[in-house]
């Protein structure tokens, strides 16, 4: 299933939008952004306390092969994941921003790989990824904004 059929449209600056009504629909639309993805990526991922972002990060990590649990890696700032590439999900969650500033983000992140970066609003900057921002709407209602940055 293709990112294609989840876009409900594109913004002025380039923001892809879709909504999800479920974790489940979050998943499958995070497995079809993993079409795009390719080894070098970096996926920024921005949002409040329980708006979807490590469940979209399974949905990415299920569509790359990755056949471990994805947790939240809270506790440990990075996991790497074996699939059809190595996959590295970093949580800044934890860190306080002034500790972010001096964290080197890209020692993390897997040559070849791609790199999953939650709670990214506490970089100070984001020059080329891809943005994902999940937005709470209601209960289980989510509003997802893709904009990508690669180029």
């Amino acid at each position: 299933m293709g990112l294609s059929i989840f876009i409900t449209g594109m913004s002025e600056q380039g923001i892809r939008s879709v909504i999800s009504n479920s974790p489940e629909e979050t998943t499958q639309i995070a497995k079809g952004f993993a079409e795009i993805l390719m080894p070098g990526d970096v996926v920024y991922l921005y949002g409040e306390l329980g708006s979807g972002k490590t469940v979209f990060v399974k949905g990415i990590c299920a569509a790359l092969g990755v056949k471990d649990a994805v947790t939240s890696p809270s506790f440990v700032i990075a996991t790497e994941y074996e699939g059809s590439v190595k996959i590295a999900h970093i949580d800044l969650y934890r860190l306080p921003s002034d500790q972010v500033r001096d964290l080197p983000i890209e020692e993390y992140l897997v040559e070849n790989g791609i790199g999953l970066v939650e709670w990214a609003d506490r970089l100070d900057r984001v020059e080329r990824g891809i943005k994902i921002r999940l937005t709470i709407l209601g209960h289980e209602k989510r509003r997802i904004e893709i904009e990508d940055l690669r180029n």
